[in-house]
């Protein structure tokens, strides 16, 4: 269970409906909520010309959404604390990550390029690699909902570490579960090469033997595993969720620098960029 959330906040208008998901989670998870917002000190032509009114309207509109995103979470039955921080934004957001004991972060985009600007962009990209803390992305079409979990599993040590967390959430919202293994393969190469259809077939056996094990040790009310062979895997993945109606996607990924690897150019990434859901990254 998840104890304290930051949300990082950017003041925008658009920016209030990534509060809104992320206080139902913290409301569920019964979670303190801090909103961080990050404004970098203005050293341009205003500061030179010493006239910072300019300067100073804007922090205070940025400081009004912030108190209105305070009051939203309150709204919701959440305890919420607003931060209005000045410095240079990762940095910043990386120090409040860790002197207030975040154990999630929320983040969200309001591009249609989906993570182009939070976690490719140079500041989220930053928090990415120097925070341990799980990731709460909220993104796609479809509203946050821990009714229908949706895993992604690949067999992998950061998998299993998801798939933990996923089971904990299944069973703590009685939530359907369901575990998505997707394999790269063209159905063409099954006949071409019957050694490279065994070996994907006992793969495959590992890993829903594997998941079938870590879900068995909590009490999970409707577990079920797809298998899905395509290319490339991460639309795979997300057609499967689309399809169990998924509220939820969860995926593992190694932290710091094999996180930021793979949220830039890996699988996870793009799983999330084609989302229709918020997803939950466990890190290890």
């Amino acid at each position: 269970m998840y104890k304290k959330m930051l949300v990082a906040f950017d003041g925008a208008q658009t920016s209030m409906d990534i509060v809104r998901q992320a206080a139902r989670f913290a409301r569920s998870e019964n979670s303190a909520v801090d909103i961080v917002t990050v404004c970098p000190e203005y050293q341009g032509d205003l500061r030179i010309q010493g006239d910072t009114s300019v300067l100073y309207d804007m922090y205070e509109t940025i400081r009004n959404a912030l108190s209105d995103a305070v009051t939203m979470c309150e709204e919701h039955g959440v305890h919420a604390r607003g931060h209005f921080c000045i410095g240079r934004p990762a940095e910043t957001l990386v120090d409040q990550i860790s002197a207030l004991g975040s154990d999630i972060v929320a983040l969200g985009t309001h591009s249609s390029q989906l993570l182009q600007s939070v976690v490719v962009g140079s500041v989220a990209s930053t928090v990415v690699r120097q925070t341990d803390s799980d990731l709460l992305i909220i993104t796609g079409s479809n509203e946050l909902s821990l009714d229908n979990i949706f895993l992604a599993y690949d067999g992998s040590a950061e998998a299993d570490i998801a798939a933990q967390q996923a089971s904990a959430l299944s069973e703590r919202y009685g939530a359907e579960l369901t575990a998505g293994i997707a394999y790269e393969m063209q159905m063409e190469a099954f006949s071409l090469s019957p050694v490279v259809e065994r070996e994907v077939l006992e793969k495959t056996e590992m890993a829903v033997a594997s998941i079938n094990a870590i879900v068995s040790e909590a009490d999970v009310r409707q577990f079920d595993v797809a298998v899905r062979y395509g290319n490339p895997p991460h639309e795979v993945l997300v057609e499967e969720a689309a399809r169990k109606k998924a509220g939820l996607i969860v995926v593992g990924a190694g932290s710091r620098s094999k996180l930021s690897h793979l949220l830039i150019g890996g699988v996870v990434y793009k799983l999330v960029y084609s989302s229709v859901c918020p997803v939950l990254v466990v890190k290890e």
